[in-house]
């Protein structure tokens, strides 16, 4: 080629590569217009333009070289490159010609704009759009080959995973035999249109009685079998009307065929469905639980048999833990008249029997939370107000201990809508744990803060300590049942590792959370509790109750009616205040109540022989003169069920024979 158009098509390629931009709009114009590219609606303009650049470059190389032949293996790889990216984004061939074909004329039209602007040899134009258009073949012929070689290469690996599918299909199915056999799993596939028995393995013939000599059991022969009371169920669980993907899961009775015995069967299953969206098929597993139901329902029985025990023991216990506090309070209260070596007794029985009655309430109460039997009798209050009864409940323990209670409450109130009996325990259990591993004279922080406002707002009470700490190993599991803490010196009194689980389950049942952190061992614990704050709305509506009219203060006539001499003897010296007589059976309580009407309280041992309390109180209140009688329950039974019966029979209080909350 002469020096005259070498020169010419460098000029070219020196515009082509100024003019790149306005070529790439043109192009982009083009092919989003063009609706045989159906891909380019999913694709960005720097996802459509990413291999132009070096298009471009290879074109402006063959012009300055004015050899375009020297520059095709360069072009044509980076075409299959091209269309290699075309082909990942889902291009047809047809589309892919389209693209390339719409740049080459882009390309050619700016060329003929640079030839139109300058002064060069008629013959030179020619060659350089021969040029291009060869540049442009090549580039066209590569990535087309590479778009066939890719489909080439995306049908055969379709081919192998075919074969690789129903190969592991094939394997599948027989690890499903095995696994069914192991697990002694019954499988079946019933027809959904006419309910006949499509196949079933030899395990479901074991499983329903059924004669293998008579073949697979259909769906209206199963059912037939199936115990009434759970046939309709079982029925309506059973539905191919179901949306595809639904899950049968069912627990039921069926009488055995060939003896007729009655079986706990468990069945999953899941319908099989068309193209067109109907079922054709139902494919289930059957396994005979009658044994695991046998031993559920005998955990369940000795779980209630458990319960029945500890209100029991709770009961047992607390009788004659009545009459010892009762005469507790009665030597403490005659304390000064004792001689000097014996006025420690009274503490002592007073601090043991406290003691006692706390393990006897948290027996009970872990057996109702496991089981589920607390309600929360909720309403809006000040939360101050159950954080300043816990203190007052450990008040006397931390006297003992010389311990330093810091309480640290805001000026203004801190709404919650909460059971105030329940957040009361939970703040006096963290306050009890503090004071048992807490070495004596130490200090315990008390401390409550709002956090937020609003519905994300929380109520925070924060119990810390200067105690023995707790170990990295022992911190997550400090919230567990019958967890407790290694024995270390510092620490008071052991326990029954519950007040920290009970914790746990009445702050989340309020919506909350409990918290524990530790430095580690002797540097203390922290213990807090996040719950919700009332709504601005429910706590406009607090207001506070009215105070209770004032009566006149006279001495009451009061019957105690309890087997237990020393308990109602010494209940009646404790109210000694008040006209008090004791009977012992529902006899004497019937001729005490004629000859002594009309009486203000009668005090009722609900499990008095003979005649219990609920009868004895319906026959006392068909006597002249007891219209006005107040009926208190006397028992050591404190369960919500009892509590509920009691005053369902017409008694105003339900008194337990313990220290702490009464009902």
């Amino acid at each position: 080629m002469d020096t005259q158009a070498g020169k010419t098509f460098a000029d070219l390629a020196n515009w082509l590569e100024r003019k790149r931009w306005l070529i790439t709009r043109r192009w982009l114009r083009l092919v989003r217009s063009d609706p045989a590219i159906e891909n380019t609606g999913r694709l960005t303009n720097a996802q459509l333009i990413d291999y132009l650049p070096q298009v471009f470059d290879e074109v402006c190389v063959a012009l300055r070289a004015a050899v375009p032949q020297a520059s095709y293996g360069q072009v044509e790889r980076d075409a299959r490159q091209h269309g290699k990216h075309r082909w990942q984004h889902g291009y047809q061939l047809d589309a892919l010609f389209r693209e390339l074909d719409l740049l080459q004329k882009c390309t050619q039209q700016a060329t003929r704009e640079f030839f139109a602007h300058s002064a060069h040899r008629n013959d030179t134009q020619p060659r350089a759009h021969q040029l291009i258009e060869d540049l442009f073949s090549a580039m066209i012929y590569g990535a087309i080959r590479q778009l066939l070689e890719e489909q080439n290469q995306r049908v055969n690996d379709s081919l192998r995973a075919r074969d690789f599918a129903f190969a592991a299909q094939q394997d599948s199915e027989e690890r499903l035999r095995i696994a069914a056999a192991a697990a002694g799993l019954g499988i079946f596939e019933w027809d959904v249109e006419t309910g006949e028995a499509v196949w079933e393995n030899a395990r479901m013939y074991e499983i329903t009685g059924q004669r293998p000599e008579d073949g697979p059991m259909s769906s209206e022969e199963f059912f037939g079998c199936v115990h009434p009371e759970d046939l309709e169920a079982l029925v309506s669980n059973v539905r191919a009307e179901d949306a595809p993907g639904r899950q049968v899961n069912a627990l039921f009775r069926l009488f055995r065929r060939n003896d007729g015995a009655l079986r706990f069967l468990e069945m999953c299953g899941s319908f099989r469905y068309t193209p067109e969206g109907g079922a054709n098929s139902f494919i289930g597993t059957l396994a005979d639980v009658t044994d695991r139901k046998s031993v559920e329902d005998a955990l369940r029985e000795v779980d209630r048999r458990k319960d029945a025990f500890l209100a029991t023991l709770a009961h047992e216990l607390r009788n004659p833990l009545a009459p010892i506090r009762n005469a507790a309070w009665v030597l403490k209260r005659s304390e000064a008249e004792l001689p000097p070596h014996a006025r420690w007794v009274p503490g002592v029985v007073d601090r043991q029997i406290r003691h006692l009655s706390s393990l006897i309430d948290d027996l009970l109460e872990v057996s109702r939370i496991t089981t589920g039997k607390i309600t929360l009798k909720r309403r809006v209050f000040d939360l101050r107000e159950a954080v300043t009864g816990a203190l007052e409940i450990n008040a006397p323990h931390a006297e003992e201990r010389h311990h330093r209670v810091a309480v640290s409450m805001p000026d203004t109130p801190v709404y919650v809508d909460a059971d105030v009996t329940r957040i009361t325990q939970i703040v006096s259990n963290l306050v009890d744990n503090a004071l048992k591993y807490t070495p004596d004279g130490g200090d315990i922080r008390v401390a409550v803060r709002a956090e937020g406002h609003g519905p994300g707002g929380r109520a925070l009470i924060e119990v810390s300590d200067t105690g023995i700490g707790i170990s990295a190993a022992e911190l997550p599991h400090v919230f567990e049942l019958f967890v407790q803490g290694e024995d270390r010196p510092g620490r008071a009194v052991g326990g029954l590792g519950i007040g920290l689980s009970v914790v746990r389950t009445l702050a989340e049942m309020h919506g909350g959370e409990a918290i524990a952190w530790s430095a580690g061992i002797n540097r203390g614990s922290n213990f807090t509790i996040r719950l919700p704050i009332a709504q601005a709305s429910t706590v406009a509506a607090v207001t506070e109750p009215a105070a209770p009219e004032a009566h006149a203060q006279r001495p009451l006539r009061v019957i105690i009616v309890d087997d237990n001499r020393d308990a109602a003897e010494s209940l009646a010296m404790v109210l000694d205040m008040h006209e008090v007589h004791t009977a012992a059976d529902a006899g004497e309580a019937i001729q005490m109540m004629n000859a002594r009407a009309p009486v203000d309280v009668v005090l009722l041992d609900i499990g008095l022989p003979g005649m219990d309390g609920y009868a004895l109180a319906r026959r006392l209140r068909e006597l002249p003169g007891t219209e006005a009688t107040a009926f208190v329950a006397l028992t050591g039974s404190g369960r919500p069920e009892d509590i509920e019966r009691s005053r369902s029979e017409g008694f105003a209080e339900h008194l337990v024979n313990r220290w702490t909350r009464c009902a």
